[in-house]
């Protein structure tokens, strides 16, 4: 039985108006989903053509409008683009929310950002994976500094900040949170962040190109799929190391569940064989997948608990919008009982 652990759901950009966010974000809080979260992309190429490309909402007025129809959820960003903007503007957003709905409940989601067709849509620099961490470590001081103190005072490499400060005050600031695998994010994460959301590590796949290269959809999926308990456990080792370091409390951890497929238990061998190959993969099972699940809902609940205890996750994040309200019913509930 896991008591603790949370499921935060992803609001999609199959969302079509107020009436159906209302009644969905609603919904979820019904049945025990306790965060709303979206993403930060502009749109996901997966056919080789940004006109047919996956548009993607305003992460800010969904959260704002999901705070508004909700009491407890939380809210945040899975995650923001620390590249494409001043960070100042970006954390503004955060601060927005938490002034309106209570900093307890809001997350600044911020990532370094890995996919570079929006970049390049945008006309911006496509910069080196060690320039892109480098902006993210700075985004995260800035962060930290405005959370903590009320402004912020930078010269580093890529930003500048002179005595700013936080604006809106939030009153209870937002919790700062990171989203990443590779050691350079885990040990900023350590240093900086109040809650880590946990990606696969670089090395996971073996892919041909990394973060520091052009990643697809595709190679993160299989990054992701290529990934293991055991190897987040190496990353969990690494984000408490770094905390105590600086001195900081470890942050509260999770991971975001990309490819849940419920299945009776005998075609569980097929269905991660499909999605295997579906990403380039050789086929391999995916119990010790932490961003996966497939098969019955009890087996799901069972590799849940374990990866709960072993990696201390305070949540869960189902991508799949349109599945949250099943999974928490059939799924998450049993965690509980």
């Amino acid at each position: 039985m896991v008591d603790a652990m949370e499921l935060w759901g992803v609001i999609g950009s199959q969302v079509a108006g107020m009436a159906e966010l209302a009644g969905r974000a609603r919904r979820w809080e019904e049945v025990g989903v306790a965060g709303v979260f979206a993403t930060d992309h502009l749109f996901f190429d997966m056919e080789g053509s940004r006109r047919t490309a996956r548009r993607q909402p305003d992460p800010y007025i969904l959260l704002a409008a999901a705070g508004a129809v909700t009491e407890r959820a939380k809210l945040g960003t899975i995650v923001a683009n620390a590249g494409l903007q001043h960070p100042a503007l970006l954390l503004r957003h955060f601060s927005q929310l938490a002034r309106l709905f209570g900093g307890e409940r809001v997350y600044a989601g911020l990532g370094a950002g890995w996919n570079r067709e929006e970049f390049e849509a945008l006309g911006l620099v496509w910069q080196s994976h060690s320039q892109r961490m480098q902006r993210l470590e700075e985004t995260m001081v800035l962060g930290r500094q405005l959370f903590d103190d009320g402004y912020g005072h930078l010269h580093g490499a890529q930003i500048v900040a002179d005595d700013l400060p936080l604006s809106p005050d939030p009153g209870v600031p937002p919790r700062l949170m990171l989203g990443g695998g590779s050691g350079r994010a885990l040990r900023m994460g350590g240093r900086y962040a109040d809650h880590v959301d946990l990606n696969s590590p670089t090395k996971a796949g073996k892919v041909s190109a990394t973060v520091g290269g052009a990643v697809t959809v595709v190679e993160d999926n299989r990054k992701r799929l290529a990934a293991t308990v055991a190897g987040l456990e190496e990353s969990v080792s690494v984000l408490a190391a770094a905390a105590s370091e600086a001195g900081r409390p470890t942050p509260t951890i999770s991971v975001m569940l990309t490819h849940v497929v419920g299945c009776p238990a005998g075609e569980i061998e097929q269905n991660e064989r499909r999605l295997c190959e579906q990403y380039g993969l050789e086929p391999v099972p995916l119990g010790q997948c932490p961003f996966a699940l497939v098969g019955p809902p009890e087996r799901m609940v069972d590799l849940l608990e374990e990866r709960a205890e072993r990696l201390g996750l305070a949540s869960v994040i189902l991508a799949d919008s349109d599945g949250v309200e099943d999974f928490a019913i059939s799924v998450f509930a049993g965690l509980k009982a």
